[in-house]
């Protein structure tokens, strides 16, 4: 018995409204169903126009239209400068959206944290009262099982930064499990895109909340390991001013035997083989933070979150065996970590450096997934780094799946119709 279905599709064209309409229409295909639940859009910035979101409703009628720009795009494969659209239906799960501006979110008010939660949980209310097998009585209190975010891009000079939107989320979400990442913009490191419900929109954060009574789980993988560590004397939000005691950029680069030269804001080879990191007080993971640029007279190094002062920061190298396989361990990792049987949903988040600095492997990594789990869709996007779980960061270098089975929770009983 099929309880979900899932259909994904890579378009590639010169007009927008094309390849929406090829995209959406080739995936819903799959699925047999023009009215699906979610239809999760991934695109190259070039295809940031209102007639992307008209192609795809000229095709299908989902519930909710979502998505944002990308650095790549995964469709069963590795993509480029292409749209790919991730189709879902079920009956057995539901989906809240909502979107604010950034700009309101590094206010000093917190209530544009509050109304984002609110407005996510009535849409998810709102979609629950349709047609669905939801298991809930009348006088429950609808609760998401899980969401998925697309978090401000990476500009220095703009506000907030990913993890302090992933704080404020928390206050009203608690340690509600999160997929996502940071939104891509085709390696600009600027702003980036999302799309919500029928509109394009720049510099905002989209959360997307689910009710599932599907079994599901999510895992992230990344291929470092501590090779030093230094105390944080000194910072300004997200720029390291001092590491143990020193210009932060002489530490670094005397950590790694290498002269000081200027780390671009392009992420080169230095800050994919040598990141930073933090361990993460919530989940005790590792964190992975790519240096961006020295900073201010060649002596800051600028991260792309905010990090307190007396943080612990670790050096990091890359294990290149490792990192070619990091991709298939993470969706290896959701499945062995749960009871899921069936799975049949792969949505997977990577970070851009995985495509871009590791000799090509982007679409060998998704090809051995095709592999190992024959019967499982696997779709998502190249990001800025990714969350998964409880965590308060995004880690960038790393790749984080959610996996959703055909298969009912644990002592839940179908509805009879």
């Amino acid at each position: 018995m099929d309880r979900i279905r899932c259909g994904i599709f890579s378009a590639k064209t010169n007009v927008p409204f094309r390849a929406g309409k090829l995209a959406a229409d080739r995936a819903a295909r799959q699925t047999l169903d023009s009215h699906p639940a979610l239809c999760l859009v991934f695109f190259s910035e070039k295809y940031a126009s209102s007639d992307l979101v008209d192609g795809i409703k000229r095709s299908i009628n989902p519930e909710i239209v979502a998505g944002c720009s990308t650095n790549g795009e995964i469709a069963s494969g590795y993509w480029r400068e292409s749209v790919i659209a991730i189709v879902i239906s079920s009956d057995y799960m539901r989906f809240g959206i909502a979107v604010e501006d950034n700009n309101n979110l590094v206010k000093t008010s917190k209530d544009y944290y509050k109304r984002l939660v609110e407005s996510a949980l009535y849409d998810l209310k709102v979609k629950m009262a349709h047609h669905s097998k939801i298991v809930t009585s009348k006088d429950q209190e609808i609760k998401p099982d899980f969401g998925i975010v697309l978090l401000p891009g990476t500009d220095n000079e703009l506000n907030p930064k990913s993890n302090e939107v992933i704080k404020g989320l928390r206050k009203h979400l608690g340690n509600l499990p999160l997929i996502g990442g940071t939104i891509g913009d085709d390696c600009k490191y600027e702003n980036g895109y999302v799309i919500f419900k029928d509109e394009f929109l720049e510099n905002h954060t989209l959360l997307i909340l689910c009710k599932s009574d599907l079994k599901f789980s999510m895992a992230q993988k990344h291929s470092y390991n501590i090779i030093d560590d230094f105390i944080l004397n000194k910072a300004y939000r997200n720029n390291l001013i001092e590491l143990n005691n020193q210009p932060a950029s002489e530490a670094y680069f005397n950590s790694i035997n290498q002269p000081v030269v200027e780390v671009s804001d392009m992420r080169d080879e230095i800050c994919a083989i040598n990141p930073l990191g933090l361990i993460d007080e919530k989940t005790k993971e590792l964190q992975i933070l790519f240096p961006m640029s020295r900073g201010k007279g060649a002596k800051e190094i600028n991260l792309s979150q905010v990090v307190p002062e007396g943080t612990k920061i670790f050096l990091t190298e890359a294990d290149m065996e490792q990192s070619k396989k990091t991709s298939l361990e993470s969706i290896k990792a959701a499945f062995s970590t749960s009871t899921i049987k069936d799975p049949r949903v792969g949505l997977m988040f990577s970070c851009v450096g995985r495509s871009t600095f590791y000799f090509g492997r982007a679409l060998a990594e998704i090809e051995e997934i095709k592999k190992r789990f024959k019967y499982t869709d696997i779709g998502g996007a190249y990001l800025y780094g990714t969350v998964c779980g409880q965590s308060d960061w995004v880690s960038e270098g790393t790749t984080s799946t959610l996996l959703i089975g055909n298969d009912l929770k644990d002592g839940l009983v179908e509805k009879k119709e």
